[in-house]
């Protein structure tokens, strides 16, 4: 598997840095490849003094692992994925794999001292945004913020914080990125619709948060590991009742308290949220190979009865499972 070790700091100097990692030649702010590794573009632009942006629009030729490191650790970074094909396992700091993808993570925010891996398999089609801003500056913006302006000086205390979180994007957010994907290259406005682009998800992001709970806590390199094992062996019982908080915090030698803190903090949920929510998508998984009934998934899951399954579907999907099966 070939190995790529671009550098990266929010300041835009790093432009040669990335197009010598890829392989690719600039042009103006576009790094454009088309080597035995990959074939594509990627976009780097200063949206302002405290924000860079960049833009990557490739697809691989081989499997490929690419490490993104920085020695900088004044800034954040928000990334947007849109990938087809194949998904991409996502290894933080070295630890335990996380998918991105459609149906998984596609949405992360992440301390830029924090080493990112990106294993990518090929024919992997990959479309990113990633916004990279200075802390000062996301402080001043969370000052703004009711539920956050109390918070902030521990959200932002490097000793007692970790920024990191992986989760799904906003439908707001996924049909900006969308609808920007119909803007050519060569338009002579394109460099302002990235700029609005990346305030919009900024915009995005920022609502969230003002209904979102932010969990302040250091997240230690052994954490990540065990919260992200914790999290696959979740996915490994799924036709089973869920375990309990209790017992998995016991798993991984933590207490409850700290368990359910930190996996909301690097998962985005609780325990039990994230358990019924993938326990409700293998369901729909096996009801779209057409090889089960509705009691039959049911049963496979252990779900109480046909009913409660059908209503927690409905509650997620918009729609009930039989619904669902006559639009296969």
């Amino acid at each position: 598997m070939k190995v790529i070790l671009p550098h990266y700091r929010v300041e835009f100097n790093w432009t040669e840095v990335l197009a010598e990692a890829m392989g690719g030649v600039v042009e103006n702010h576009f790094i454009k490849g088309d080597n035995e590794t990959y074939r594509g573009t990627h976009y780097i632009l200063p949206i302002e003094r405290d924000i860079t942006a960049m833009l990557e629009d490739t697809i691989y030729k081989e499997d490929v692992l690419v490490r993104y490191t920085s020695e900088d650790a004044s800034f954040v970074g928000l990334y947007f994925y849109d990938f087809e094909g194949n998904d991409v396992d996502l290894v933080v700091d070295n630890q335990e794999r996380s998918l991105l993808g459609r149906l998984n993570y596609n949405f992360s925010i992440v301390d830029s001292d924090l080493e990112l891996d990106y294993i990518i398999n090929k024919d992997t089609k990959i479309f990113s945004i990633c916004i990279f801003i200075k802390k000062a500056a996301l402080k001043t913006y969370f000052k703004n913020i009711p539920n956050l302006a109390p918070l902030v000086d521990k959200i932002f205390n490097q000793n007692k914080n970790t920024i990191i979180r992986l989760d799904r994007m906003s439908t707001n957010s996924a049909l900006l990125i969308q609808k920007f994907k119909q803007i050519t290259y060569d338009n002579l406005f394109y460099e302002f619709h990235f700029k609005a682009l990346v305030y919009d998800l900024l915009t995005e992001y920022l609502k969230q948060t003002t209904t979102e709970k932010i969990v302040i806590g250091k997240a230690l390199n052994e954490d990540f590991k065990n919260i992200l094992k914790s999290k696959v062996y979740l996915l490994s019982v799924l036709e089973g009742d869920f375990p309990g908080v209790d017992f998995l915090a016991e798993k991984v030698s933590m207490s409850s308290s700290k368990y359910k803190k930190l996996f909301a903090k690097i998962t985005g949920s609780s325990p039990g949220i994230f358990f019924q929510s993938n326990k409700l998508y293998k369901s729909k998984e096996l009801l779209a190979t057409g090889q089960y009934t509705i009691g039959e998934v049911a049963a496979k899951l252990n779900y109480s009865s046909i009913s409660y399954m059908a209503k927690r579907f409905k509650e997620t999907y918009g729609i009930y499972p039989k619904q669902y099966q006559n639009l296969l």
